[in-house]
């Protein structure tokens, strides 16, 4: 009898680990595709309105920096065809948007430090074996080594879009004063923080030893990734070929940021409610169990001692994990 009742309970835990792994993989995949529609629609439209073809993509394509031909690095290259985690392109621009000085093998290094930390933790706390938890380890190690990566750079991008309206009101009316759009990119680059200052300031002095104007504006809008900075590219670029009223396109582009800005404030306090339920009820195991353990330890210790309370924990967390990603996808808007 309690050999079938351990061997229902296995086939239980099997079918739930292969429909949640299932479910991870499909939101995966279209996440992806997603993100794959939205970056070629942007190619696109930066060459259609351009009239150039994107050269610094076709050079990354094209060329390795030396540290690249390490055998990390290769084996990086062969995986990624599988692994979205492990393509070195994706990665190079992650870095480069993030601001950091960190190499594609210096990432897999500390990659494999914190898959080795996660390994040992796993190995302490649990009784696999472990050779079982070494592919699992180098999965998370490159998984959170990549998240940090991307939260960086979107932070370093939010950072750059908040301070782009008053960027644009200086740029507004150095024009109207008659003076160079050039030059006012350079004043705001002068007279601003990083990393607004530090992106104006880097085209400025780009366009000074020789590079047109829409290609550095266009070099800095790759790094930052965000639609409204292809929008000054082009409203420049269309100003520079046609003419135009510039200072009246970059007035558009500064009030439409502002009111996204309030927009956000706006969506971040209406659903400021749900995200306080979902933290609530996602703490609620947590302090349950912090409770019992005070009040009766040895009715809560078998969770930890024995292997079958051991897998129910990890089932635990990672049901809790699912529908804590779950509601906080739900509460992430695009505007």
């Amino acid at each position: 009898m309690p050999s079938n009742l351990i061997f229902v309970a296995g086939i239980f835990v099997l079918s739930v680990a292969v429909i949640v792994g299932l479910g991870l993989f499909v939101i995966s995949v279209v996440l992806e595709a997603r993100h794959r529609h939205r970056k070629r629609l942007g190619r696109v439209g930066r060459k259609r309105m351009s009239g150039k073809l994107d050269l610094d993509d076709a050079r990354m394509a094209l060329l390795r920096h030396k540290e690249d031909t390490s055998v990390f690095v290769t084996l990086t290259d062969a995986l990624s065809r599988f692994v979205p985690l492990l393509n070195t392109t994706r990665l190079r621009a992650n870095i480069k948007r993030a601001g950091m000085k960190l190499s594609i093998g210096a990432f897999v290094i500390i990659s494999l430090i914190v898959a080795g930390i996660a390994g040992t933790i796993a190995t302490l706390t649990t009784d696999f074996p472990p050779a079982l938890l070494v592919i699992p380890s180098l999965f998370i190690g490159m998984f959170l080594v990549d998240a940090f990566v991307k939260l960086r750079g979107n932070m370093v991008a939010n950072r750059f879009m908040k301070q782009l309206p008053n960027g644009l009101d200086t740029i507004i009316r150095g024009i109207r004063s008659g003076l160079p759009v050039i030059e006012c990119i350079g004043t705001v680059g002068q007279e601003y923080e990083d990393p607004l200052g530090g992106y104006f300031l880097a085209i400025s002095e780009r366009v000074a030893l020789g590079e047109p104007i829409d290609q550095a504006l266009w070099r800095t809008a790759r790094v930052i990734d965000r639609p409204e900075m292809d929008f000054l590219a082009i409203s420049i670029t269309i100003q520079m070929e046609t003419g135009g009223s510039l200072a009246e396109a970059l007035g558009n582009l500064a009030d439409l940021l502002r009111q996204r800005e309030r927009m956000k404030l706006k969506i971040k306090a209406i659903s400021s409610e749900a995200k306080a339920s979902a933290l609530i009820i996602g703490a609620l195991p947590f302090v349950m169990l912090g409770l019992l353990t005070l009040m009766s330890p040895d009715y809560v210790m078998p969770l930890f001692t024995d292997p079958r309370g051991q897998n129910m924990l990890m089932v635990g967390a990672g049901s809790i994990g699912i529908g804590a990603f779950v509601m906080w996808r739900m509460t992430q808007f695009e505007i």
